[in-house]
């Protein structure tokens, strides 16, 4: 693979109640080393990151009709020509939902897939060294 990693960065509106929201910087990042996920990470303050690591095809699948069920659930919101997306995340520690746009985050989920191809993820995994890192930690 000669690439290290795909980033993107937008603003999303973190959805904090029927009348509350803010825009908060959203990070989504891509990379060889885990080519079946992708990072998704957003600032709630300048000191506090929430980050999550889900399956890029539950990104994909999420953009087009509702997907995931338990910690992370993405739909498609809007009319299809101004298409946004939802996401929920939940955990023990909290739940949060963010809202943004569609196009750009569809537009750079296509780069990956022109960088690993579905369903060849695993060819970019070098099971080998993981395994020996695994068992000599």
């Amino acid at each position: 693979m000669d690439f290290s990693g795909l980033e993107l960065k937008i603003r999303m509106t973190l959805v904090a109640g029927p009348d509350l929201s803010v825009f908060v910087p959203v990070r989504l990042y891509y990379k060889d080393t885990d080519p079946f996920a992708v990072q998704f990470s957003f600032d709630v303050t300048p000191d506090h990151v929430v980050r999550w690591t889900f399956a890029r095809e539950l990104l994909d699948q999420g953009l087009t009709a509702p997907a995931g069920i338990g910690d992370v659930k993405i739909a498609p919101i809007g009319p299809h020509r101004n298409r946004g997306f939802s996401i929920e995340l939940e955990s023990a520690d909290g739940y949060a939902c963010l809202e943004g746009p569609a196009a750009s985050v569809k537009a750079w989920l296509t780069q990956t897939f022109e960088a690993v191809p579905a369903g060849r993820e695993s060819e970019s995994v070098d099971i080998d060294s993981l395994l020996d890192k695994l068992l000599n930690h």
